[in-house]
């Protein structure tokens, strides 16, 4: 903690939600009675003028008599500014910049005759409208005035710069070599604009030269190369006849006499927010002191080029200043973008603070802890400091169906693709489960500049009648890279609809194998509404019939009595579709309540689940067995062809004889072992899709009853994963031995295809335990290590903590 603060003695908030801008505070005196005043305006358009009569500190602080006006105005204000810009009045009046106008306000003093105190009245005295979008404005004697009167210059965001003496127009031209919006300001001593131009050179500019129509080439008076972008531009006067400029870049402070000399820089260790010079003394012995907020909430005061003092702050301001009140002279007036207004001093905090004492380590466990750490960091993949948004975004939405060939239902699919800018390249991919699947599945598009539109199709595959949709859901990947070739991606997942992989069944089915009740809080929503895509849903009871050869039957009924729906199906592996649009829908529909679902753990189908990963293992290992048989076949079929041709070479028919019976033998058995393969792959296919089906239906059932979703969400991540190229079994055993780590010992050969499922088992029956359960994790129990160092517990007192 740093020893030197900055001490609030006076604070308020302007507002609530409201956000201020970098130009949003002028601190000047409106009524010439010898102290400031606070001129403060809102990009929500608050306009507000404060005033400080209270006691010197500790005794000063906010009261609201210091709120002297408070106007709500119909634009943003950009910026306030003060000055005399009314003819033939010496006081000053507050100028207030809109987006597209310039409103000069003048401030009344009522006296008032009660205690109450006087009363301060905001009266409008003119208006300027442009049609150009304002930037900045810059308030000042323009043409070598004496002071008695101002003039306003407004800078565009397209460069333009408009100067208004007073109540008139004065005229307007265009700033050369302009590109970006920099700050501009005023500098009595040349009677000349200094602003940044696109090349990053601080620029001046005579007055006299802009407003003159006749040269229409406007070269500045002096120009000097910075190479950085400036965040804020202020002048001092120290006489009439010398004023310096100060200039805050992003790595750099500089301080210019007005013609253009560079009297010194300062190169800044940080990045600064914020800044306010000022001078301190009387000429010929004047202090050019300048502080400067960094990003770091630290206020940092400086002679020049050297550092006086350092005090941290306890907010973010984006405004600093000056002001002087008969409590309180020269405090800061800080602000921040959401409207903390403080007046501060500079002060000390102090504490008394000792160091702990250092704890004995053991050093080579520190170095080994080192090692691994700088491991871990050369591992790390390189991301970047900057949060941006994605260079492109995805709108998709689901078109009509419609229906194609032999009644297979069709789903078209339109993705708007729209880059924020130029993409040199895009490839938009699709993931959703087999047997469904998108046309094409692969899109490619070059210099992409603005929005196009694709289409697609999504269908069930041509060859598959067979096998179980476990979901319907689509996840759209696009992988773009910018003109800087740097990659990037975005993604957005979609809903398919229920009719491409379900039918209405009119006729009531009566044999069903297994059912389930989902209890929810709130009664159940009508058929009619949960699945209003069907014609036929207005009965209590709905009827679903899979889109297949061997068609199986689901069945919905709404119960209110009971708060409950029940689901019964030909079997437990066609149900999970269903199951998670019920669920969908009804918290859809009741989105603005919690709701609550539950079931039945008991009615989870995991005998079902260990059936069919049974059968699955005893497909894949009668592939193994034909897939031997046909390298066996292939290896005799070649030996045969090698001894047909020594035969030719006889010239003889008998000695090819016995040959040619073999060889038609050996063909004609080939022969049915491929069409075998291709059945039991197709069995395969079926099968592993009944499989996913069950696994997502397992997961979707046990978070209804879960009361661990960190143990269910590791469980997820472990068997729900969709791949042909690997072994499901072997890679859910090694996920789930890991998860669960040594509080389950198993003896499972790798060879042995009974010695997985009953590891599955175990292990599968050990997780679902612990999700139903109230135990917090599964946790792991350590290894002993001997090489660790001192332990605070008895080594006979081990045992017992870690177990």
């Amino acid at each position: 903690m740093s020893l030197f603060k900055v001490r609030d003695c006076w604070s308020t908030v302007c507002g609530r939600g409201e956000t201020f801008g970098c130009d949003a505070l002028a601190v000047d005196d409106l009524f010439g009675a010898g102290e400031d005043n606070v001129i403060l305006g809102s990009l929500d358009g608050v306009l507000r003028v404060y005033g400080v009569h209270a006691a010197p500190p500790p005794d000063l602080q906010y009261s609201p008599s210091d709120l002297l006006i408070e106007v709500q105005t119909d634009s943003p204000v950009l910026q306030v500014c003060t000055g005399k810009l009314i003819s033939c009045s010496p006081n000053k009046n507050i100028a207030v910049l809109h987006p597209f106008s310039l409103v000069v306000h003048g401030v009344n003093c009522i006296a008032g005759s009660t205690d109450h105190g006087d009363q301060y009245v905001l009266e409008t005295m003119y208006e300027h409208k442009f049609d150009r979008s304002a930037y900045q404005m810059v308030v000042g004697p323009f043409g070598g005035g004496s002071g008695s009167r101002d003039f306003a210059c407004v800078m565009s965001l397209d460069g333009a710069v408009t100067v208004y003496e007073q109540q008139a127009f004065g005229f307007r031209t265009a700033l050369p070599n302009y590109l970006h919006p920099f700050p501009i300001k005023y500098v009595r001593s040349v009677d000349g604009f200094i602003t940044l131009n696109a090349d990053l050179c601080l620029v001046c500019y005579k007055y006299q030269e802009l407003a003159d129509p006749s040269v229409k080439q406007k070269w500045p008076v002096w120009s000097c190369t910075l190479g950085e972008t400036v965040y804020d531009i202020q002048t001092v006067e120290i006489t009439p006849s010398a004023t310096t400029i100060h200039v805050l870049g992003e790595r750099n402070y500089y301080c210019f006499q007005g013609n253009g000399v560079l009297w010194f820089m300062k190169r800044l260790q940080y990045t600064p927010c914020c800044f306010h010079p000022y001078i301190l003394g009387e000429h010929p012995e004047t202090k050019t002191m300048c502080i400067i907020v960094s990003d770091t909430d630290s206020v940092l005061v400086y002679d020049q080029t050297k550092l006086r003092w350092a005090a941290k702050l306890s907010f973010h301001p984006c405004i600093i200043a000056r002001a002087s009140f008969k409590a309180l002279q020269g405090c800061l007036v800080m602000m921040s973008e959401t409207g903390d207004l403080r007046f501060c001093y500079l002060g000390t905090e102090p504490m008394i603070f000792m160091a702990p004492e250092r704890p004995i380590k053991d050093y080579k466990d520190t170095k080994n802890q080192l090692a691994q750490l700088k491991k871990d960091l050369q591992n790390m993949s390189l991301q970047d400091e900057t949060d941006t948004l994605p260079l492109l975004k995805l709108n998709t939405r689901i078109l009509n169906l419609r229906s194609e060939g032999l009644g297979k239902p069709l789903c078209d699919i339109e993705i708007d693709v729209s880059p924020s800018l130029a993409t040199s390249s895009v490839q938009i991919t699709f993931q959703l489960v087999a047997p469904l699947v998108v046309s094409p599945t692969v899109i490619h598009l070059k210099d992409l500049t603005e929005s196009i539109t694709v289409r697609v199709m999504a269908h069930r595959e041509n060859d598959d009648t067979e096998s179980a949709v476990s979901s319907t859901e689509c996840t759209v990947c696009a992988y773009y890279s910018g003109t800087s070739d740097v990659p990037g991606s975005v993604q957005q997942t979609i809903r398919l609809p229920l009719t491409l992989a379900y039918e209405v069944h009119s006729t009531p089915y009566l044999d069903f194998s297994w059912s389930a009740k989902i209890s929810v809080d709130e009664s159940p929503v009508p058929l009619k509404t949960l699945f209003k895509e069907f014609a036929d849903s207005s009965l209590a009871e709905l009827c679903f019939r899979t889109i297949t050869v061997n068609s199986k039957y689901v069945c919905v009924t709404a119960l209110p009595a009971n708060r409950s729906y029940e689901i019964r199906s030909s079997g437990p592996e066609y149900t999970n579709v269903i199951l998670e649009e019920i669920l969908f829908r009804h918290r859809e529909y009741y989105k603005t309540k919690r709701c609550i679902v539950r079931c039945d753990k008991n009615e989870i189908p995991v005998a079902d689940f260990y059936r069919t990963i049974e059968e699955h293992v005893a497909l894949k290992g009668r592939l193994d067995i034909i897939q031997e048989d046909i390298s066996s076949l292939c290896s005799q079929y070649r030996i045969i062809q090698k001894c047909l041709f020594n035969k030719l070479k006889e010239n003889t028919v008998l000695s090819v004889s016995g040959l040619n019976v073999l060889i038609d033998d050996t063909h004609e058995t080939l022969t049915e072992k491929m069409s075998e393969i291709a059945l039991v792959k197709q069995e395969l296919k079926v099968k592993f899709s009944q499989l996913m089906s069950l696994s997502r239906l397992l997961v979707t059932m046990l978070g209804l009853c879960s009361k661990n979703d960190k143990i269910l969400e590791e469980f997820k991540e472990t068997i729900v994963h969709f791949t042909d190229y690997q072994n499901w079994e072997d890679i859910v055993l090694k996920s789930l031995s890991y998860l669960v780590g040594n509080k389950i010992t198993l003896n499972v050969q790798s060879d042995d295809p009974a010695h997985v499922v009953m590891g599955l088992r175990t292990l599968i029956d050990y997780v679902i335990q612990h999700v139903t359960s109230v135990k917090d994790e599964l946790q792991v129990k350590p290894k002993k290590d001997n090489t660790r160092g001192v332990s605070p517990i008895l080594e006979s007192e081990e045992d017992f903590y870690s177990s």
